[in-house]
């Protein structure tokens, strides 16, 4: 499987997990959130730092939902979760 097929899935896994726990703690969600980071953070990084852009990858920069991945961060680090999430 490769990076996207990484991100795909790791992010359907946190979708269950947030429907099956609309119920659940903020510390729980927070937990859930650093997973879903820990996860896809250094697979986006690698994109990038591969010079592949998020359009090549298979990641629609300017998609429907209106998100972006990349943003104005600086230091060359890497989107964030919230920047590839689209919040």
């Amino acid at each position: 499987m490769g990076d996207r097929g990484r991100i795909e899935k790791a992010v359907e896994e946190a979708i269950g997990w947030l429907e099956r726990n609309q119920l659940a703690k903020v510390e729980e969600f927070e937990h859930k959130q650093k997973e879903l980071e820990e996860i896809c953070g250094p697979l986006i990084t690698k994109m990038y730092q591969g010079g592949r852009g998020a359009d090549s990858a298979g990641i629609n920069s300017g998609g429907s939902s209106g998100s972006s991945v990349g943003g104005s961060g600086g230091g060359g680090s890497g989107p964030k979760t919230e920047e590839f999430m689209g919040e």
